[in-house]
């Protein structure tokens, strides 16, 4: 052993061993992250990890860009790192380095989002927060205005951090000083008729905290610090990109209620034939059968064109071919089994489909509804997935719908949304076919052509 050695400087090797621990312990939390909770899974994909000890725990940068602190996360339980993580993915989901850009206390911006994330993941996992983490019960139920005012007031926003991992485990709440007044109190206090409250004490900027011990964000002008090999370009590119992952999480908790809310009142009220406006939602959890209809839409999706398409509208004329909209993209051919088993199941398959339509490509779709006849044969926008109208709710005979796609040479492809208790075409068609079982579907249906894939309904609670 080397004769004076500093114990909270190990030797290189030791260090690197360390961080190499750290680094597994949090690429582990980042996966039971997203299989916890699905909806930051996107995120999850994207953020970058790595080691230092200029945080007291953990920090995130609005690129991506995650920091953790090695001596911690070495030895912190799996489970309170994935809380650790998911708190920082949240910081992103809520955009809060954006909302903190041009505060005078920035801090404060941090402290109120750490007590509503928090109390969100209390809420999700039901349990506090590690790390002597900022807990406020209630607090996801306020906005991020009255939890900022709530701090200055009560003129401990000073004195607060996001983690100390040092400590007995004690619930940090905000000051319980004067409470914020009331919308109308405000109104006074601003035409000048109550004489306003004494200002809060000064608050330390992040750019006056370069150690990051108390705040969990990092500031755009230090990522270069930690990341030099990133151009600018490229990391405004990314950071793009994962404000675009960012939106799409902070989406999926409403997605996840409105789901569970169709099924509630789908459940309670069986539908007659005729019309349902379906309020179709338009994302859904990155699972397994998401991935097969990806394939799908890759497998399917036709080469960029170089010509220009024939009008429909010409299709009966023999002496004249009249000119159609040259298309960058593709239609994609949907039948819809409308009977009364898939009511409740529609909304989530519709927007899912709309969503990949953004990804793949897709200018236009074509839609054929059908119970024992067709119902609806009309040619829509994608976008307009997300409030579709469908017709029928009678009984399950697919005949119809499949007989009049083949109708159209220019149908290679074509999807099928149904439970499986359908009759259908006995001989393949000319056209390649993928069925998408929703529901309470049937397990044994497996037609002797195309392909099947089953989108799984989300139990309760998840």
């Amino acid at each position: 052993m080397t004769e004076g050695r500093d114990m909270d400087q190990p030797l290189e090797a030791d260090r690197a061993a360390l961080e190499g621990r750290a680094l597994e312990r949090a690429r582990q939390a980042l996966r039971l992250t997203s299989a916890t909770l699905p909806h930051l899974s996107g995120l999850a994909r994207l953020v970058r990890i790595k080691a230092s000890d200029e945080v007291s725990v953990a920090a995130i940068a609005a690129s991506g860009l995650l920091l953790i602190r090695p001596q911690v996360f070495a030895s912190v339980p799996t489970a309170d790192a994935a809380y650790v993580l998911a708190h920082e993915l949240l910081h992103l989901a809520l955009d809060t380095h954006r909302r903190q850009e041009d505060d005078d206390h920035p801090l404060v911006v941090n402290f109120a989002h750490d007590y509503m994330i928090n109390d969100m993941l209390n809420e999700e996992l039901e349990r506090d927060p590690p790390l002597d983490g900022l807990k406020y019960e209630g607090a996801r139920e306020k906005s991020l205005e009255d939890l900022y005012y709530e701090l200055l007031q009560g003129g401990r926003g000073d004195s607060l951090s996001c983690w100390s991992p040092d400590a007995a485990g004690s619930v940090r709440r905000p000051g319980a000083g004067r409470k914020p007044p009331s919308v109308m109190g405000r109104a006074l206090q601003d035409a000048g008729l109550v004489e306003p409250p004494p200002p809060p004490p000064p608050m330390p900027e992040i750019a006056q905290d370069p150690s990051l011990v108390r705040g969990d964000l990092l500031p755009s002008e230090r990522e270069p610090d930690f990341e030099p090999e990133l151009k600018p370009e490229v990391r405004q590119k990314i950071t793009e990109q994962v404000r675009r992952a960012a939106a799409k999480a902070a989406s999926l908790a409403k997605l996840r209620q409105q789901m569970q809310a169709a099924d509630d009142a789908a459940s309670l009220v069986e539908p007659e034939r005729g019309d349902a406006l379906m309020q179709a939602i338009r994302d859904a959890y990155y699972t397994p059968w998401e991935l097969a209809l990806q394939r799908w839409f890759d497998a399917v999706a036709p080469g960029e064109r170089t010509y220009s398409r024939p009008s429909r509208r010409g299709a009966d004329r023999v002496d004249v071919v009249l000119p159609g909209r040259r298309r960058e993209g593709w239609t994609l051919h949907i039948i819809i089994d409308t009977s009364g088993s898939m009511y409740a199941h529609l909304p989530r398959a519709l927007g899912a489909i709309s969503a990949f339509c953004d990804n793949s490509g897709v200018t236009e779709v074509h839609v054929v509804q059908c119970d024992v006849e067709v119902t609806r044969d009309e040619w829509i926008d994608p976008a307009d997935l997300g409030q579709y109208r469908v017709a029928g709710f009678g009984y399950s005979d697919m005949t119809p719908a499949m007989l009049r796609l083949q109708e159209d040479p220019n149908v290679t492809a074509a999807m099928m949304l149904t439970d499986g208790y359908v009759s259908y075409l006995t001989g393949e068609p000319s056209y390649r076919m993928l069925w998408v079982l929703l529901g309470e579907y049937d397990a044994s249906f497996q037609p002797p052509y195309g392909e099947v894939i089953r989108l799984e309904s989300l139990p309760a609670g998840t």
